[in-house]
């Protein structure tokens, strides 16, 4: 009988607008942090969604799959990876920073940003996507819908034309 490798822990899972990486120093700032996508109508194409996650406990070689599903997983994903992220020392720790443009959400509802290693769910972060009567803008007031992404756009429409490219996984 062999033993399996331990699968990573998972320190971090997020979801936000965009991940900038300093290349003098190798620190990454996550920008614009969300659970919530909300829009005129649906399907809704959501321009930019960054995933930033981060590792630790990992032994060798660790196959990763990263997927976006809706919760009941009634239908294919709507953008999945993969990649192998190498662990020297079981005391490193390796960041994660992918990129997905143009995803297009078929309906409002729960969809979850899922985490596998070696077929094992490690981790999933939820996120909501909410039918909106009226755009509105950040701090609109206590009682009204607000824009999530920090953005004054609808997210019913895609600017730049990118119909579903995707990171893949790249240790940080």
């Amino acid at each position: 009988m062999t033993m399996s490798k331990p699968v990573p822990d998972v320190l971090a899972l997020v979801i936000c607008d965009q991940i900038i990486s300093d290349r003098l120093t190798g620190k990454q700032s996550l920008i614009g942090l969300f659970s919530t996508i909300q829009s005129l109508r649906f399907p809704a194409v959501h321009s930019q969604l960054c995933v930033y996650c981060s590792l630790t406990d990992g032994h060798g070689s660790c196959p990763l799959q990263i997927r976006l599903v809706d919760s009941n997983e009634a239908r294919d994903p709507l953008v999945q990876g993969q990649g192998t992220v190498h662990f020297a020392d079981p005391r490193a720790i390796a960041n994660l920073s992918l990129q997905f443009r143009g995803l297009s959400f078929p309906e409002p509802g729960e969809y979850r940003v899922q985490l596998f290693c070696r077929g094992e769910l490690l981790r999933e972060a939820r996120l909501m996507l909410v039918p909106t009567e009226k755009p509105s803008a950040v701090g609109d007031g206590p009682d009204q819908p607000f824009d999530t992404d920090g953005n004054d756009q609808e997210y019913g429409g895609n600017e730049n034309g990118n119909e579903g490219e995707q990171g893949g996984l790249r240790p940080g």
